[in-house]
């Protein structure tokens, strides 16, 4: 015959105590649910606000990538590459169109919507990484001319500063290409 053990001697207590402690065992379910119930709402306050903050980040993200590709629309539309090609010969010539005459304009709209493209840089609507990766040439190709029109444009009686262009025209003197180079041989070559 086997002698009970200690073991279930005090299971048996246990079971006892909680049979005529009902209240007690009432009292630690409810302690635990509410600490369950507690834990899940935290659990999903974070979840949640987590969720919120990804999807504002990539709403954000769109939204600068849907106003970028509307400004490099208009920047690459051949009335804006008029415009800057007429700024460019004119620095070549030295020789800027008077206020009201058609290049005059021509190269104003070119300089506007770079100024344009540059503010929205400054506001982070567009991000200014891909606005370099892509412009950084051509707005470093410009800038000297564009600072020779500015000249000329004062002397013509216009105070426009276009600050957001000049700004953007630094930084993009001061960028530093990742982009493969022309001239080297392995450019193009196929594998």
């Amino acid at each position: 015959m086997r002698k009970p053990c200690c073991y279930d001697d005090a299971v048996g207590d246990l079971v006892k105590f909680l049979t005529d402690n009902k209240d007690v065992l009432a009292f630690g379910v409810s302690i635990v649910a509410l600490a369950l119930s507690l834990f899940t709402s935290w659990w999903t306050l974070r979840t949640t606000r987590e969720i919120a903050r990804e999807s504002a980040e990539h709403n954000r993200t769109l939204a600068q990538n849907a106003t970028y590709q509307r400004i490099h629309e208009l920047l690459v539309d051949p009335k804006a590459a008029a415009g800057r090609r007429r700024l460019f010969l004119a620095a070549r010539n030295k020789a800027y169109p008077k206020l009201g005459d058609e290049a005059w304009d021509e190269i104003n709209y070119s300089l506007a919507l770079y100024d344009t493209l540059a503010g929205y840089v400054r506001r982070d609507q567009v991000d200014e990484n891909v606005v370099l990766d892509a412009w950084h040439h051509p707005l470093a190709n410009i800038a000297p001319p564009v600072r020779e029109f500015m000249a000329h444009r004062r002397g013509e009686g216009v105070k426009q500063p276009w600050a957001h262009l000049l700004d953007l025209l630094k930084r993009a003197e001061m960028y530093h290409c990742t982009c493969p180079r022309y001239d080297d041989p392995s450019y193009g070559t196929a594998p």
